[in-house]
């Protein structure tokens, strides 16, 4: 079997979303270790969904690395890891990547920054080109998604939820998958009840 061929075991790698934590979990932290490695195996077109993999087990030192890595090789961070602003289009969804590691690391300015650059430069692209449209309003939509979680993990419940309102627009004009659908609309419906509360989730 080729390294790059997907082992039984790493098949089973998955999330589900917490409905109430808005995270994601994992169900078989084996498969994912092995997905891991595989990814690993791969090299760099493995990365983006690795940092992933490593983030959701909570490998965040291993993720934030490898998170400035590519964010470097897209042109969107110098050596010295200042963001390049306007962030290049091409850069955007590593930004995204990085951002989401940060927030879970609880570095919120860092990954507010980050998030808020890829943002700009994804939604500039809508406005200012014919070339890839479906792209960036899809990444503006995981931009207002993750920019939104990092503002429900602040108790931030009225921006959270003006955050996910506009994913759920994007994600409803481009009939976006289910399964993305479904997690914003869970996020709005977390968001509103937590900011009916007025409490800070568990």
């Amino acid at each position: 079997m080729s390294s790059k061929s997907p082992t039984e075991e790493s098949l089973k790698a998955r999330y589900v979303i917490d409905p109430v934590s808005l995270r994601e979990v994992v169900r078989n932290k084996a498969a994912v270790e092995s997905r891991i490695e595989e990814l690993e195996n791969i090299g760099e077109p493995g990365d983006a969904e690795r940092i992933a993999w490593l983030r959701i087990l909570g490998r965040l030192q291993e993720a934030e690395e490898l998170g400035w890595i590519t964010l470097v090789k897209s042109g969107g961070e110098t050596d010295t890891r200042q963001i390049v602003t306007p962030l290049p289009f091409q850069a955007v969804a590593g930004a995204l990547r990085l951002a989401h590691v940060m927030h879970w690391q609880k570095k919120y300015s860092q990954a507010d920054q980050l998030f808020t650059v890829a943002l700009e430069s994804a939604q500039s692209e809508i406005d200012n080109s014919e070339m890839n449209p479906v792209v960036a309003r899809t990444l503006t939509a995981f931009a207002w998604q993750h920019l939104g979680k990092l503002h429900f993990d602040q108790g931030q419940f009225a921006d959270a939820l003006r955050s996910f309102e506009s994913a759920l627009v994007l994600r409803q004009e481009l009939q976006s998958p289910e399964d993305q659908l479904s997690s914003t609309r869970q996020a709005i419906r977390t968001a509103e009840a937590c900011l009916a509360q007025k409490v800070r989730p568990s």
